[in-house]
Formats: structure tokens, C-alpha cells, sequence
């Protein structure tokens, strides 16, 4: 696209000083403007044009500056205005209007709206995100074993990134433990005598980068961070002892599925302490 736009900047140069049918090349210099706003759309929105498409266009402006270039006729005053209409509309990266076209291109169909040398860019299938280039949103997650969250963060609507989050979940389950065992029962003190009760605790905290694969609102999710998860029995005089062997800290990895449309965010996937457990996670969320 620099290409495209530099030979555009040597083209608004040379058009007001020299040409042969300035109506017609300004009807041309509109029609190509219009057709580099849409390819840097399309660009923007990550779709891959087909090969040749920008090379195209860039022989298009260059086939017109040489011909601007061999005239030697002046602007008449209307052309001029015309001129710095279609230019204006270049600098702030508008299309340009119909107004701003020769009544003869107008009458053989080249408007605004339908630019001689391409194609509109192909609509947004139905579900993709809309909108502003970015959005934020908020999402509250479950996990099995039970446990709570949230996360927060953006999504993009162009590019293959998408967007990137945080999210922190684990429950407020952590008992008094005076005791410290291992699984096989053998404690600092001797052994521990367990009645079968077992709980856990665990947090984890991650930084996950989204990515959007597929022409319609659905990605793929992978972060990294901390988490933990403490394992405790209760022994037969109903204290706690923490059972070191079964308990882990370390790097968490999350990885899963997103889905996004308008305000709507859905999450599914699973996270990994030390490569050692393994809970599933969902969550709902809102895009704003």
C-alpha cells in the first residue's frame, strides 16, 4: 500500500500542472483513489487480495501520470475545484462523491460507488465483529473443579491477531493446616490417620493473545502465567494436613476457543499447572 500511496503523491504533483483530457483524468484519478480506500480497507480487515490486485492498481497510476505528463493544457477553474475535492478526499481517507465526477463518466456508470477498475471489497459474513477496530470487554469464567473468575481485555476486528486478555480464577478455599503430609500418610509427626475428606485450592493468573483464523468470529486463544493448586486431607480429629505430593506451583498455560459477536463473548478451554493438573474452563462475557 506505501507503494500505492507514494505514486498517488507524485500523481497529485504532476496533475495540476500538465494533461490532455482533464476531465477524463480526473475521473480517473477519482476512480483509482477510490479503489486504494478500499484496498487499504480490505487490507485493514485482514483479507489477503489476490495476487496482482496492488500491482494493478499502481500500473494504473502510473499509465496516468504518463499521460498527464505529455499534455500541456491548464486546469480551467472547475477542474481545479474538482481537483482539490478528489485530493481532500485522498488525505482524510475518504471515498470520493459522485459530485466530484464529469457528467460523461457519470452517464457510462463510474461513480463513487462503483469505481471503474475493481470490485466493492466482499461484505463481512454475518457474526463477524463489527464496529471500531477495537473493543473491550469483560467475561466471568467457571472451572472444573469448581472455582471462579474473571478476565478482561480487547478484541480486534482486523488482522489475524484479535486481541488479548487477562484472567485470574481459583477459589477462597483455604483451611488452617497444622499438619504437613505426604499421600502415602507419613507426616513430620509420624503418620496421619484421614476420615476420606479432601479439599483443593487454587489460583491461577494468565495473559492470553487471541487470534482470529477463520473468516467468521471464532478463535483461538493461548497464554501463559502462575497458578497453584494445594491439595488437603482431613484426618480423623477433623484437622487439615497438606498433602505435598499431590499440591503444585508453577508456570500456568491456558489454551482454548473464542466466540465473538456484537456484544457477546463466549470462552471455552483448558488450563494446565506445571503440566501437572488440568481444569476445564468456560466463560461469558460482554463486548462494549
Amino acid at each position: 500500500m506505501k507503494r500505492c500511496f507514494l505514486l498517488i503523491l507524485i500523481l497529485v504533483i504532476a496533475l495540476p500542472l500538465r494533461g490532455q483530457d482533464y476531465d477524463a483524468a480526473l475521473d480517473r484519478f477519482a476512480s483509482i483513489t477510490n479503489d486504494c480506500q478500499q484496498l487499504k480497507a480490505r487490507i485493514e480487515e485482514g483479507e489477503n487480495l489476490q495476487e496482482g490486485t496492488l500491482d494493478r492498481v499502481i500500473a494504473e497510476l502510473r499509465l496516468l501520470q504518463k499521460e498527464l505528463q505529455s499534455g500541456n493544457k491548464t486546469m480551467s477553474s472547475a477542474q481545479k475545484e474538482r481537483y482539490r475535492l478528489i485530493l481532500n478526499c485522498y488525505q482524510e481517507g475518504k471515498m470520493v462523491p459522485a459530485s466530484a465526477l464529469h457528467a460523461s463518466s457519470l452517464q457510462a456508470g463510474v461513480t463513487a460507488d462503483q469505481p471503474s477498475a475493481f470490485p466493492h471489497p466482499e461484505p463481512r459474513m454475518d457474526g463477524q465483529i463489527p464496529g471500531p477496530a477495537r473493543r473491550w470487554f469483560v467475561m466471568a469464567t467457571a472451572s472444573w473443579p469448581l472455582e471462579g473468575g474473571l478476565a478482561a481485555g480487547f478484541t480486534r476486528s482486523s488482522g489475524r491477531w484479535g486481541g488479548a486478555f487477562l484472567r485470574a480464577s481459583g477459589n477462597a478455599w483455604y483451611p488452617a493446616h497444622p499438619l504437613t503430609a505426604t499421600s502415602d500418610g507419613v507426616s513430620g509427626d509420624g503418620f496421619i490417620w484421614t476420615n476420606g475428606n479432601t479439599r483443593s485450592s487454587r489460583l491461577t493468573a494468565t495473559v492470553d493473545a487471541i487470534w482470529f483464523l477463520l473468516p467468521v468470529p471464532v478463535g483461538l486463544y493461548t497464554g501463559g502465567g502462575y497458578g497453584f493448586s494445594s491439595t488437603y486431607w482431613q484426618t480423623t480429629d477433623g484437622s487439615w494436613a497438606h498433602i505435598t505430593d499431590k499440591s503444585v506451583s508453577g508456570p500456568a498455560v491456558d489454551l482454548g476457543i473464542l466466540y465473538a459477536r456484537r456484544h457477546l463473548i463466549l470462552s471455552a478451554g483448558a488450563t494446565t499447572i506445571a503440566f501437572r493438573t488440568v481444569s476445564g474452563t468456560i466463560g461469558i462475557g460482554y463486548q462494549f
